[in-house]
């Protein structure tokens, strides 16, 4: 047996074909989609990057006791299970926060694994002289600015060159078995920087500066900027997918559909100036960002052109391949293998979904609650961790050292005592004019308002979705101050 994982950093769902798309070219994401299963009600867990990849390492939910960091001691990850069994691990990547601080025990836990230099602010490139910065709208920085110099061509980019080490690796070991082969591509995560030609397909006529990096801040550019920075997401989402189709192309010269499991998704989405916010991680957490794309092609095409509508999610993907190479799951994982959903079993209910310190939401896969800190600090909050790193690329500083306790507070970390660490948390941010989210929580009907642009006015049905969030923190063992900090009734 054998599984090909591909996932892609920040594709919105509503970005592909697959999802009712007319106007983007994804044609190999979607030749994956007619060859499979297409999961239509699949949600995000812990947002950002690196809980989110925490979650699909270890089937558990990273959102509700700490924020970006490593893996922990105590995790039982998916390449360590697989290799105990026999099972060959293979990483291709250019995810560049694998090798950050915040970001450590990732990637070594596969047998081998190559990383692809030149992401966004990748410490690659050196110049002891800055490069100057040209005219932009947005952000923009040195060291991107220099990581360009070493990509003039398409062939260069890290993301083909990722792609390309694929089909290399599929090569080199055709003919073997009973082997797991994850291939990340960091695009189209921002900056949206690819070759004219992939913007050109959408019409680009910006006579502007440089604008393919929004910062992370409410949308204050004109319309034409805007379309702009869609365009250049576009092409790069087609710019990736012609990489990605270099590997289907592979699997099919190699007659390796038959016996390969083939999974396709990302870790978030992103916003595009919808609800009049660039990016992510400091508004309240729309559909945009959480509801994400799910392609799964069972080996021999078993069941290809089936959509499945069971409520999927992140923690679910560590399973899902232990399920298929016949190996037992760890006692601590929370998700539920797909394969059983694709057979029509219901994994969950509920989903829910959240930034560390920030509102925590659920979803039944009709309707979403979005549950606001009830204080302005949004707390009380603490991490807990046995590896104290405060997040990407940051310790904790030492003034908090006085406060930090040591204990065993939870019954999935096999008795290994934790750091209890005081944090701050942070309230969606709100537009000016607008009534702020402390205490204050949307309620929407994604069926009727897809969109979300009309929260329900509905006490009684909150009521029921803050009781039902209520039980879920129960049954994920939250620490007890996350009821507090929500205003929710831990009995």
């Amino acid at each position: 047996m054998k599984a090909l994982f591909i996932m892609l950093d920040t594709v919105r769902r509503d970005f592909l074909q697959a999802y009712g798309n007319d106007w983007v070219r994804t044609p190999n994401l979607q030749r994956l989609a007619e060859r499979g299963v297409v999961f239509d009600n699949h949600w995000a867990g812990s947002l950002p990057c690196m809980p989110a990849r925490r979650e699909l390492l270890t089937g558990r939910y990273n959102f509700l006791d700490r924020g970006w960091g490593p893996i922990e001691p105590f995790d039982d990850v998916l390449p360590r299970e697989l290799r105990q069994r026999g099972i060959f691990t293979h990483l291709l990547t250019d995810h560049d926060h694998y090798f950050e601080l915040g970001g450590e025990n990732y990637h070594t836990g596969f047998d081998t694994w190559e990383f692809f230099r030149g992401q966004e602010n990748d410490p690659w490139v050196s110049l002891v002289d800055a490069v100057a910065l040209p005219e932009h709208l947005g952000q923009q920085t040195r060291q991107n600015v220099a990581n360009r110099t070493r990509q003039a061509s398409e062939a260069e980019l890290s993301g083909p060159r990722t792609a390309q080490a694929a089909v290399e690796w599929l090569h080199a070991n055709e003919g073997t078995d009973d082997w797991f082969l994850q291939v990340e591509i960091f695009d189209p995560h921002e900056p949206f920087f690819c070759p004219d030609e992939y913007r050109r397909l959408y019409g680009a006529d910006w006579e502007g500066p440089l604008f393919d990096w929004p910062k992370y801040a409410e949308v204050a550019e004109s319309p034409e900027a805007v379309e702009q920075v869609r365009r250049c997401y576009a092409g790069l989402l087609t710019m990736t997918d012609h990489w990605v189709g270099k590997i289907l192309d592979t699997l099919d010269e190699l007659g390796l559909w038959d016996d390969t499991l083939v999974v396709f998704t990302t870790d978030h989405g992103t916003l595009l100036a919808e609800h009049g916010y660039w990016m992510k991680n400091y508004m309240p957490m729309y559909n945009e960002l959480v509801r994400i794309p799910l392609l799964v092609a069972l080996p021999g095409g078993a069941r290809a052109g089936e959509r499945v509508a069971a409520l999927t999610q992140t923690i679910d993907l560590m399973p899902t391949f232990l399920d298929h190479f016949g190996c037992p799951t760890p006692p601590h994982v929370q998700g539920g293998s797909l394969l059983r959903a694709i057979a029509g079993e219901t994994l969950r209910q509920d989903a829910i979904f959240g930034y560390f310190g920030k509102a925590t939401n659920i979803t039944d896969g009709r309707y979403v609650y979005l549950r606001n800190p009830v204080n302005a600090d949004a707390g009380p909050l603490h991490a807990y961790t046995a590896m104290p790193i405060a997040g990407l690329n940051a310790w904790f500083p030492r003034a908090v050292f006085g406060q930090v306790e040591m204990g065993r507070y939870f019954g999935h970390t096999y008795e290994l005592p934790l750091y209890r660490i005081p944090v701050g948390g942070q309230v969606p941010q709100h537009h000016a004019g607008e009534a702020g989210y402390v205490g204050r929580h949307q309620l929407f009907d994604i069926v009727a308002d897809p969109k979300q642009e009309q929260p329900l006015d509905n006490p009684a049905l909150e009521a029921h979705f803050a009781a039902r969030l209520a039980a879920q923190l129960r049954a994920c063992e939250a620490p007890a101050e996350q009821y507090a900090r929500l205003g929710l009734d831990p009995t």
